[in-house]
């Protein structure tokens, strides 16, 4: 009983000496010690995150990094946990936007900043000229100017989809500014030429402003501070013009549509209906205000695969060709069953494997001559480059040769798919530019 009596005792007197035991025997004064130390936030509290680290301990860390990315719009990808190359890019970006040094990783001082409540450089009001470049092709993608998805880059296609775009705010907004004639400098030679006792005058070009140019006034758009008139028209059926190829550009870009002509027919009408389905409007095949107002925005759902009347699919394993009909949701029905023969094995003769968008049919007509073979074949369709639907063949003096007939069914060509002259005319008439064609093993 006395030995307990003292241990007690000496419990107690080293409660009273030792910060440890003192905090057992304290509760108030240990919760300040643990407020002390998550007081303040030091750069070293935060652990580099970089390319290549993904699940495991850091992923919440990364999760949370992207979100915050996403939030200030330099991430256009989802939260994933794995740090790859858009999450690189995108914390580059930040980087750049807000003075630090561009490495890509996110060091403590990145990360500080980035979680510091401060009022950071945003994605949207960033002056890194990629940003700019990004922002503006995701509205003009968006409002019907630019096909192509946007990557940061100011290719030829954003070029003319910024010179669309300025043009159709002079011509039908009354507001973007002309753009004047700016004369280079004269340049002052070191020794005037001269004839005689004159001096000539050399006459400088007149160079236009640069349409291309992602200026103050383009930017104003982008950014919100002018309103841009999203809806001015309603088109259909029959219908052509500048309002016609926004619906289409923007169809295109949400995979619904596969060419982009200008005009207003049933290919345009077919995948109208199909974005009306996919997006909860009613199915008119017009489009009207309410559906243009969901099409030019960022709310438009994509869709699966492009809207044709029919989609072939070409299995080189057993040498057919698979027609399947649009049912108004799906390919889902496979209508036709065609024997064919693909390329013959070797690196220069085999077909290619992928999905691709028909060029459509080719030739002058019925008769298509191949100068390398020194044939004929009938009816024949691009696929893809050189790649071709096409009948059997026929000799220069256009005599069926027998031979590709037997071979149907094997591969036999040069890398085009073979058909007999019915189900190669079937396509020729029926598939027009844009269909998708599968190739697969």
């Amino acid at each position: 009983m006395l030995h307990r009596l003292l241990s007690v005792i000496l419990i107690l007197a080293l409660a009273c000496t030792t910060p440890g035991l003192a905090a057992l025997a304290e509760p108030a004064e240990q919760e300040a010690v643990e407020d002390d130390i998550y007081e303040g936030t030091d750069t070293s509290d935060y652990a580099e995150l970089q390319r290549g680290d993904r699940d495991g301990d850091d992923s919440a860390n990364i999760i949370t990094l992207q979100n915050k990315l996403i939030e200030l719009g330099y991430l256009r990808d989802t939260a994933d946990g794995v740090f790859g190359a858009n999450t690189e890019s995108a914390v580059a970006a930040f980087q750049r936007s807000n003075g630090l040094a561009e490495s890509g990783v996110a060091d403590a001082a990145t990360l500080r900043l980035l979680y510091s409540g401060q009022e950071l450089v945003s994605a949207s009001n960033s002056t890194d000229p990629e940003s700019i470049i990004y922002r503006t092709q995701e509205k003009l993608s968006i409002w019907g100017f630019l096909a192509a998805e946007p990557d940061g880059v100011a290719g030829s296609q954003t070029n003319e989809a910024v010179a669309s775009f300025k043009q159709y705010l002079r011509e039908y907004e009354k507001q973007y500014p002309t753009p004047s004639p700016v004369p280079t400098a004269t340049p002052v030679p070191s020794e005037p030429a001269s004839f005689g006792n004159e001096a000539i005058a050399v006459d400088m070009p007149i160079v236009k402003e640069d349409e291309t140019a992602i200026d103050e006034h383009l930017l104003a758009y982008v950014d919100g501070e002018y309103e841009f008139q999203i809806y001015r028209q309603t088109v259909a059926n029959g219908d052509s013009g500048d309002e016609v190829t926004r619906v289409q550009r923007r169809l295109y870009q949400l995979k619904y549509l596969p060419i982009v002509d200008g005009a207003f027919g049933p290919s345009t009408e077919r995948s109208l209906l199909y974005f009306q389905r996919k997006n909860g409007l009613n199915q008119t095949a017009v489009a009207d205000e309410a559906t243009q107002r969901v099409l030019f925005s960022s709310d438009a759902i994509e869709s699966e695969e492009f809207v044709c009347p029919y989609k072939l699919v070409v299995d080189v394993s057993d040498q057919r060709v698979y027609v399947y009909q649009w049912n108004g949701s799906s390919f889902g029905t496979c209508i036709n069953e065609m024997i064919c023969s693909t390329g013959k094995k070797g690196p220069s003769t085999e077909t290619p494997l992928g999905t691709f968008q028909m060029d459509g049919p080719t030739g002058t007509g019925e008769w298509y001559w191949f100068s390398t073979y020194s044939c004929y074949a009938k009816w024949a369709s691009r696929i893809v480059g050189g790649i071709l639907f096409h009948s059997v063949v026929y000799s220069k003096n256009k005599v069926l040769n027998k031979t590709s007939v037997r071979k149907l069914g094997r591969p036999a060509s040069h890398g085009c798919i073979r058909l007999t002259v019915e189900d190669a005319q079937w396509i020729y008439e029926n598939c027009p530019s844009g269909t998708t064609v599968v190739i697969q093993e």
